[in-house]
């Protein structure tokens, strides 16, 4: 169970899956409603303004009355097999922030979230969640929590738990859940 945060919750990071064929699946479908609900309840709601989860965020935003920011890396400087923006998605958004390169783009989406959704991603989203755990860890009082979504984490997470040499402070800035409603639940009994 996440520790409560004084950090005031008002932006919330999504990461998550980049791949443009994954409108179909169930976690693009999860990322809108998520991102919709929270829209409705005044969370602003970020995201790395690429297809996929990204662009299921703010379109949930949108479609929630509220606003998406989203970080980008600097089209002149994107890498050949980077997933790229979505047009629409930089379309829609309030605020576009330009970045030079991977690190300094997960390092902005972290600084501008003050809570982290996790949805099902690849190696990408990996790095993601080390980083901001990570983060959780050293800001322990002050963390951006870290919400799974999806019943599929719950065994990583524990086998994570379990099987990494962490400290208590480290299990208590995150959890998982299942349906959108427990995220702004969650967000709410949390936040500062």
């Amino acid at each position: 169970m996440i520790a409560k945060t004084n950090k005031k919750i008002r932006r919330v990071t999504f990461f998550g899956d980049g791949d443009r064929l994954c409108e179909e699946k169930k976690h693009y479908r999860d990322a809108f409603k998520v991102a919709k609900l929270l829209g409705e309840n005044g969370y602003i709601i970020v995201n790395g303004g690429g297809p996929g989860v990204m662009k299921a965020a703010t379109l949930g935003a949108v479609a929630g009355g509220s606003s998406a920011e989203v970080v980008i890396l600097d089209p002149k400087k994107e890498p050949t097999n980077y997933e790229g923006v979505d047009k629409e998605n930089l379309k829609l958004a309030k605020r576009v922030i330009k970045t030079p390169n991977y690190e300094s783009r997960l390092k902005k989406l972290m600084e501008v979230g003050d809570a982290y959704i996790i949805f099902k991603g690849g190696t990408g989203t990996i790095s993601e969640i080390g980083m901001t755990w990570n983060r959780a860890k050293y800001e322990y009082g002050n963390h951006e929590p870290l919400i799974f979504f999806g019943v599929f984490w719950k065994k990583i997470v524990a086998d994570l738990v379990l099987g990494l040499n962490l400290e208590e402070k480290e299990k208590k800035v995150v959890e998982v859940v299942s349906s959108p409603k427990k995220v702004l639940a969650l967000l709410r009994r949390i936040g500062g």
